[in-house]
């Protein structure tokens, strides 16, 4: 049968995926020994080609033993692969401060120089080397016979991020074929990928879902991804469906706030809950406002060339000051006054849904420029200094728009807003924010140094491609 098969695929994947990471792991700290050798000549301690080859074997063999303990060879990659990066960086550390005691018992001293080349260079090619596996595993997925294909019930926001999601978790073993309106009317023919390629896309088939319907699409996996719907609903489908000897996946939608826990108490027999305020993290906060303060003040200082040529270009081009302020509402929903230099002309509506394209005719000749460039976004480092942003978070909305969020849009509000995120990162920034909240949930419910870290490189990274 096609699950035997995937299901002795993806032991086979996961015993040469370990050994990928522990090879590149190994050429990594064997690099590093010998670009320090090389940059030091002649000086420093000398180690043999075996202990040096020991000391990376076992290194590598630490790296994959935490790599498979935080999850990393689970099946699926996360939004944007963000939480990949994130978790190579941990791991890294990690990995590094557990063996830098072992390497000072058994040697004399270890080269400063060959461990800050390997803190680089050892995530660097770990995240080359899973590049290329994960391609590699896509081309041998693409044959079919080790790939079961999967059909989406409901094409909403969750229903698209388990797509986005499958398409670029080949190890998982799920193709997705086609989505079914579960309301049985169908807005868009086709859903796309959430990538700047959209390379991949399904239909959309009107509901109901049937086994029969599942037949005809060669579908052998339905996932239901319609958190409206009510528990008789969900497991009538999925009875159906499993009597026809098909399987099924629920995705339930995050009830919780960002933030929130239960809290349970039993009395004589009854069990109750409430949540519980929000757990604040002070260590992280701490973390995330020294970077936040650190970072920006840098770049403010390194980018001043970059910010008065665009100041003076805005004023010398249209009329009105350069700087553009207007209110936004941070976290907790509290007003504050964000910075941007001015892309529109002096006339333009202060507050309007923002313009679709650079065509917009609100838009001045050098404010398509700034805009293209997100050079009109720099001003914003003065509200990270503040303390109104943060570098890393989700986008601060206007009032107005505020005003119209339901319920699940308003936990976005529980951190503080950033500069750049998962879903400036995305191909959905297209469209407004809310409609592709799955973004802002993610980040608020996973966030951690390391990943705004891992943010913070993947936004340097679309800079330098010009995304």
């Amino acid at each position: 049968m096609v699950a035997d098969r995937v299901r002795r695929v993806e032991i086979v994947i996961g015993v040469v995926e370990r050994l990928l990471d522990f090879l590149a792991v190994v050429a990594a700290v064997w690099a590093a020994y010998w670009i320090n050798s090389s940059w030091r000549g002649g000086a420093g301690a000398h180690y043999s080609n075996d202990a040096v080859l020991t000391a990376a074997a076992g290194f590598g063999l630490l790296m994959v033993l935490l790599l498979d303990k935080h999850g990393d060879y689970r099946p699926c990659l996360s939004l944007l692969a963000v939480r990949e990066t994130e978790r190579l960086l941990r791991v890294t550390i990690a990995g590094f401060l557990l063996a830098l005691p072992i390497l000072l018992a058994v040697t004399k001293s270890v080269p400063r120089t060959a461990i800050a080349v390997a803190l680089i260079s050892a995530p660097l090619l770990l995240a080359l080397e899973k590049w290329q596996a994960q391609k590699a595993i896509h081309i041998m997925r693409g044959w079919g016979a080790i790939t079961r294909k999967a059909v989406i019930l409901g094409t909403g926001t969750t229903g698209r991020s388990i797509y986005s999601t499958l398409v670029r978790s080949p190890k998982f073993g799920l193709d997705p074929v086609a989505f079914v309106e579960a309301e049985a009317t169908v807005t868009d023919a086709v859903v796309y990928e959430a990538s700047y390629q959209r390379k991949r896309q399904a239909i959309v088939l009107p509901g109901p879902v049937t086994p029969k319907l599942m037949r005809r699409l060669g579908a052998s996996v339905l996932i239901i991804a319609t958190p409206e719907s009510t528990p008789e609903e969900t497991a009538e489908i999925t009875s159906r469906v499993e009597a026809a000897g098909m399987s099924t996946y629920v995705i339930p939608d995050p009830f919780l706030e960002p933030g929130c826990a239960m809290e349970y108490v039993e009395i004589d027999g009854v069990l109750l809950a409430h949540k519980a305020p929000r757990c604040r993290r002070p260590l992280y906060e701490t973390a995330k406002r020294a970077l936040d303060v650190t970072a920006s003040a840098l770049l403010l200082l390194v980018l001043a060339p970059v910010l008065a040529a665009a100041m003076v270009a805005v004023k010398l081009t249209s009329a009105g000051p350069a700087i553009f302020k207007q209110q936004r509402v941070g976290r907790d929903g509290v007003l504050f006054n964000m910075y941007k230099f001015r892309s529109m002309y002096r006339n333009s509506e202060r507050y309007a849904h923002s313009p679709k394209s650079g065509r917009d005719a609100r838009i001045t000749p050098v404010g398509r420029f700034l805009r293209h460039t997100c050079i009109d976004e720099l001003p914003q480092l003065l509200n990270v200094l503040q303390g109104d942003m943060s570098l890393v978070g989700p986008r601060p909305e206007m009032p107005f728009i505020v005003e119209e969020y339901e319920e699940i849009h308003r936990r976005r509000l529980a951190v503080k807003p950033g500069i750049t995120g998962l879903w400036q990162l995305s191909a959905d920034r297209s469209a407004p924010i809310h409609h592709n909240i799955s973004y802002d949930l993610y980040y608020v419910r996973n966030r951690n140094f390391m990943m705004d870290v891992a943010i913070l490189l993947h936004t340097c990274l679309f800079a330098f491609r010009g995304v």
